[in-house]
Formats: structure tokens, C-alpha cells, sequence
């Protein structure tokens, strides 16, 4: 395993208290920096309270020896093309990387503005992280929208509790394709609790695909490429592990 992980985490947390708790799991998991990155949504979230949270977020840390790196999830709405246009993003600390999410209560192909806003990052010089893509399809994943996302230079991020199972079969499964096939650049934790689920823990996602992909694997998804987004440096290719079925007809 890599001598340290680093953890992509949406801070939800509701209080102090939880917040220490948060940080207490991550050194026990041997994560080192978490990228603080709250939801934000065009015409309702406040910036100056978001800093000023992840501010207090960051004193807490350093009492852990954690690095925040700060940043938030924009929400791809049809207000956000204009909030972008505007400079309504708060991308990941010191870095061109913006994270972004979709509706997902909707399946993608339901969005028909679906990629404006992401024209509008680019136009902004800043680089799409598109936060758990397995989640936009609700029939199977789609990989030809994934791979020309791809293509276009954006990072493909997959959660951890989608690849553990945790929201149904089909999530799992579109999961699973993205790391296999190479289209899946990040694994993150998207921590929203203390406990259930969505809590700040990474080793067990990264003794599966490793056991099932190969520590290289794990490795680029986990570490190399998180570190690679933080210090705003192109990410890399992951190799392809599992390649879908072909069949020949006559």
C-alpha cells in the first residue's frame, strides 16, 4: 500500500466536534491532506462563509498534522453557466482544477445543458473535476460521454462507496467499468458523515482494487493522482485492466 493517501472529502460536517472526529478517522486511516470541497450552488451559497469555515476547518487540522486544501463542488445547474461566466467558482486551493457535480436524482442523458457549463469552466482556464460520475446513469453507464470527457482534458472522480456498493448495483457496476477501463482518474472518499457510509476512510476501497486492478492501480487513483491535482499538475493516465467484451457475429 502507499505510504499515504490523500482523501477528497466534502465537508457536510455539522459540527466542531464532528469535524475532530472527521480528522481523528483520517490519521487512523493514514490519510495526510483532505480537499475541503462543500457544495456550492449558484445564487444561494454564501462564499465568505464557506472561507470562513474552511479557515476554522484548517486550525482544527494542524492539530492533527492534516493539510486542507481548500476548494467546493459546484453544482451544475442552468444558473451555473452565468455564475461561472461571472466568477461564482472556488476551485481547489492554488490550483486550475474546479470540482463539479450534476443532479443525481437525474440521469444524465436527462440534462440537456449538460455540457455548457463545462465549456464555461474552460473558458475560465480551469480544468473540470466531475465529482462521482458513476452516479449520472441510472441505465448503465454511458462511455462514450465518459471518454470524450475524458479526451477534452477533465478528470473522471469515482467514490469510494459506489465501488463498495453502497448506492445499488447498477452504481456499482458503472463504478467498477470506469476504473477497469481506464476512464477513472480519482477515488475519493466524499465524506458527509462520522459514521454509516460516507465517512473519511480510503484503505478499504484501496485493498480492493488493488486485489482487483493491481497496486499501480490503486496507487495513480488514491495518491499519485490526488497529489498530482493539489500541486496543479496533469494527471495521469490509469492503465486499462479489465477491457470490455467483443463479439463477432455471423
Amino acid at each position: 500500500m502507499g505510504e499515504s493517501r490523500i482523501g477528497s472529502a466534502t465537508i457536510g460536517i455539522p459540527s466542531k466536534e464532528d469535524a475532530l472526529e472527521v480528522l481523528e478517522m483520517a490519521v487512523k486511516d493514514n490519510i495526510t491532506t483532505i480537499a475541503s470541497t462543500p457544495h456550492m450552488i449558484p445564487g444561494t451559497t454564501d462564499l465568505d462563509m464557506i472561507a470562513a469555515r474552511q479557515a476554522e476547518l484548517k486550525d482544527l487540522a494542524r492539530r492533527e498534522e492534516i493539510m486542507i486544501r481548500t476548494g467546493a463542488e459546484l453544482f451544475m445547474n442552468r444558473a451555473s453557466m452565468r455564475a461561472i461566466a461571472s466568477g461564482f467558482v472556488r476551485h481547489y486551493e492554488d490550483t486550475h482544477y474546479q470540482l463539479c457535480e450534476y443532479d443525481v436524482r437525474r440521469d444524465l442523458h436527462d440534462i440537456d445543458f449538460y455540457q455548457d457549463p463545462l465549456y464555461e469552466l474552460e473558458m475560465k482556464k480551469l480544468v473540470p473535476v466531475i465529482a462521482h460520475v458513476e452516479r449520472y446513469f441510472r441505465n448503465g453507464l454511458d462511455e462514450e460521454v465518459v471518454e470524450d470527457w475524458r479526451d477534452a482534458g477533465y478528470v473522471i472522480q469515482v467514490n469510494r462507496t459506489s465501488l463498495l456498493g453502497m448506492h445499488g448495483k447498477t452504481i456499482q457496476k458503472n463504478a467498477w467499468k470506469l476504473v477497469d477501463q481506464g476512464l477513472a482518474h480519482v477515488v475519493a472518499t466524499d465524506t458527509h458523515q462520522t459514521d454509516g457510509p460516507r465517512i473519511t476512510r480510503l484503505s478499504d476501497v484501496y485493498a480492493e482494487i488493488a486485489r482487483r486492478n493491481g497496486e499501480e492501480v490503486a496507487d495513480l487513483l488514491l495518491v499519485e493522482n490526488p497529489a498530482r491535482i493539489l500541486r496543479d499538475k496533469p494527471v495521469l493516465d490509469v492503465p486499462v485492466t479489465r477491457r470490455k467484451k467483443r463479439f463477432l457475429f455471423f
